[in-house]
């Protein structure tokens, strides 16, 4: 049976419409956001933005620890009872601004959803370390649970949600332990910047093309773009697990998602995409009504596949 893009349009609520009004017309927001100048001024201004009030909380019942994993640092966050299984979440902020901060909200909601220990990845980032440190600690994560048997699942926002594919692909590449599951939240997989929503949601945006362009030269120097370690959608599909995509129809990267997609379905990879309407990128971190119930839809389905392994392994 040939695999196929199982699509769900999730329409917005009225209090979101007014969220994301409210949002985009938000100076000291956008500034925050869309922020310029050095890197220090560019995490700083991450810094504040976690704690504007748009930001969604960390929610109580989770305990949060410092660890690591393969020689890279990160923290455990566990909610009661959870099982064996781990999520390893990668956080966003274009490869250079993002912060374990910055994905603790979503990071956390995932390990109570879910019932799995979630060990959050704090991967080296730009310009102190470019393309691809963020891909080989990332894959250091994921061998070190390989290679202790674990079962594991690789979920990203933003920039993380591309960061689990390039992983993906490297760790079947290179013949290790594969994941049961891949969720990719707003993935930024095109660093080229090549998808036309890019044009038609400019203005609908938080993000815009200008802003991933200054991100992307930080990252990747003089670097190929267009390499699939750093463009996963430009990287090989084949033999990889199930994939779960969630994207904003208002995102600047909403066209990529969906090449991402299109490209997993043709080389036989089955793919869950849940389309918000009208939500900017990385709204998952935000208060909306969207964010709830895009974090239930990936919990629920990444509980799905850690029991079907189970069932499998059994």
């Amino acid at each position: 049976m040939s695999a196929k893009i199982f699509r769900t349009d999730i329409p917005v609520t009225d209090g979101d419409i007014e969220v994301v009004r409210k949002m985009l017309e938000d100076v000291k927001f956008a500034q925050s956001y869309r922020a310029s100048g050095d890197i220090a001024a560019l995490r700083a201004a991450t810094a504040k933005m976690v704690q504007n009030p748009f930001f969604r909380p960390v929610p109580a019942g989770v305990s949060v620890e410092p660890g690591a994993l393969g020689g890279v640092q990160g923290e455990w966050i566990s909610g009661p009872d959870a099982s064996d299984d781990v999520l390893v979440f990668f956080h966003g902020g274009g490869y250079i601004r993002g912060s374990l901060d910055l994905g603790r909200a979503n990071a956390a909601e995932i390990a109570l959803g879910s019932g799995c220990r979630v060990f959050a990845t704090a991967y080296r980032q730009a310009p102190e370390n470019p393309f691809p440190a963020a891909v080989e600690d990332a894959v250091a994560v994921a061998s070190a649970l390989g290679a202790e048997g674990r079962r594991f699942a690789l979920v990203g926002e933003s920039a993380g949600g591309g960061l689990v594919l390039s992983t993906a692909m490297t760790l079947r590449d290179q013949g290790r332990s594969m994941p049961f599951a891949i969720s990719c939240i707003s993935p930024f997989v095109d660093l080229t910047l090549s998808g036309d929503s890019w044009d038609f949601n400019a203005g609908k945006d938080i993000a815009t093309r200008e802003m991933g362009n200054d991100m992307i030269a930080l990252y990747m120097g003089d670097a190929d773009r267009a390499d699939w370690r750093a463009s996963p959608v430009f990287g090989r599909f084949d033999d990889l697990p199930p994939i779960h995509v969630i994207v904003g129809a208002s995102e600047g990267l909403f066209s990529e998602a969906l090449s991402a997609s299109e490209r997993a379905v043709g080389a036989g990879c089955p793919v869950t995409l849940d389309v918000f309407a009208e939500m900017p990128h990385g709204f998952t971190k935000y208060r909306f009504d969207a964010a709830g119930q895009a974090m239930a839809r990936v919990t629920r389905w990444l509980a799905t596949r850690a029991k079907e392994g189970e069932e499998t392994s059994a």
